[in-house]
């Protein structure tokens, strides 16, 4: 099926047909005095033999101005409707054109040599620093990612989808084996001492459970104790069990290298290994995930997931001012910077920008070239032929022009030469 190439605005394509009708109708109308001029000598020359010289320009140029109308409306269509041979060239033979037109950018624009010079020219990372450095403009592309994002939601938020995020999130889960994951991440909480805040934490709350059960501390040992026991033994009691327990809480929360500190290290330690490392321990661990991942409450949150996902999104998207642009806009206020502030990381930008961009040309040199081919060839001849005629035409009546002067002098030296002789 046959498309019509990019028209011009209307306004545009009326300008460019007044411009090309006035210079035709000035070469045409050159070719007509010529006519004339010709009619007039040929009529009075034997009266002013000097008129001869006159007629010979007038008839070469005549000569000239048919031959260049013809070369010039062969472009585009047969000559006064005649289907002469290789004539209507564009039209006829459009398909070539554009395979040749492809062709010669291949060969001589989507090469290295021919780019590697622009690109070593183009300072990517200082344009993209100078350009995103400037808030309006992060904002702008941070408001365009948002209205893309908005965009993308109503477009493929389906139930289908909302099921592909469900199952692909539950897939990934359940491909990973966590029990040595967490293993891992308390093993650096462990290395950073991270672990004994949970020491703290415990000998804290033990302390406050202390202070706020003592009276029921001492009412227990009052009820427990026999009937005979004096209640200053009771009390006695109770002070020694309640101090040492205070004195060994105060200990252990002050002293770093307190023995139940060092015991509850190693019993850390001990158990990351066999999260690590205990196939018993990761058995039973992947057994429990499994678990977790088939409990209905598991199942619909992974559901709702990218329900609320898109939801924020819409509301973040639907805010000029929101979180989420404010978000974007700052982190590209700040790459803008570190490429300013880096010199080290542009030249490193700017380098895998010329490498990316060298290789995609090469790889893909022949499809960015067919492109220009196939679209050519989809278009429509008639109105691809007038198209061209638009844009460049009235350069082409020029030629006409030209064509009709030159070959009126070259008619007149030849005149003159053979009077001469």
């Amino acid at each position: 099926m046959s498309v019509e190439p990019a028209a011009p605005t209307a306004a545009i394509e009326a300008e460019q047909e007044r411009r090309l009708r006035r210079m035709k109708m000035l070469a045409t109308g050159l070719l007509l005095f010529m006519a004339v001029v010709f009619v007039l000598a040929h009529l009075y020359m034997h009266r002013w033999p000097l008129l001869g010289y006159v007629r010979a320009f007038a008839e070469a140029s005549m000569v000239g101005a048919l031959a260049d109308w013809f070369a010039v409306t062969a472009l585009f269509r047969h000559p006064m409707g005649i289907p002469i041979p290789h004539t209507a060239i564009i039209p006829r033979q459009k398909d070539r054109l554009g395979e040749s037109l492809a062709n010669f950018v291949r060969r001589n624009f989507l090469t290295p040599n021919a780019l590697r010079p622009r690109l070593e020219a183009t300072d990517f990372a200082g344009t993209i620093s100078r350009w995103a450095s400037q808030p309006d403009n992060a904002r702008k592309i941070a408001s365009d990612i948002a209205g893309i994002a908005r965009w993308l939601l109503d477009t493929v938020d389906t139930g289908p989808l909302r099921d592909m995020v469900r199952r692909n999130l539950q897939r990934s889960l359940s491909d990973t084996t966590v029990t040595p994951l967490i293993g891992r991440v308390l093993d650096l909480l462990v290395t950073s001492d991270h672990h004994q805040q949970l020491m703290d934490t415990a000998v804290a709350a033990a302390r406050q459970q202390l202070e706020e059960n003592r009276f029921a501390i001492r009412l227990k040992i009052a009820t427990e104790s026999p009937w005979w026991v004096p209640d200053f033994v009771d009390e006695e009691i109770y002070d020694k069990i309640v101090n040492e327990i205070e004195s060994t809480l105060e200990n252990v929360g002050t002293d770093e290298e307190h023995p139940a500190r060092i015991q509850f290290n190693v019993a850390t330690r001990q158990f990351i290994e066999q999260l690590k490392q205990d196939p018993e321990i990761i058995a039973r661990g992947e057994a429990l995930k499994e678990e977790l991942l088939e409990h209905p409450v598991v199942q619909q949150y992974l559901a709702d997931v990218w329900t609320h996902i898109a939801t924020y999104l819409r509301e973040q998207s639907d805010m000029e001012d929101s979180a989420l642009v404010q978000r974007l806009s700052d982190a590209l206020t700040r790459i803008g910077g570190t490429f300013r502030d880096d010199p080290r990381l542009s030249e490193e930008l700017n380098r895998w920008a010329r490498d990316a961009l060298a290789y995609l040309v090469e790889q893909y040199r022949g499809d960015i070239a067919s492109i220009i081919s196939e679209t050519v060839s989809a278009w429509d001849p008639s109105v691809t032929a007038r198209r061209v005629e638009l844009y460049v035409g009235r350069d082409l009546q020029f030629i006409r022009i030209n064509g009709t002067l030159v070959g009126g002098f070259a008619g007149l030296a030849i005149y003159s030469l053979i009077q001469l002789l």
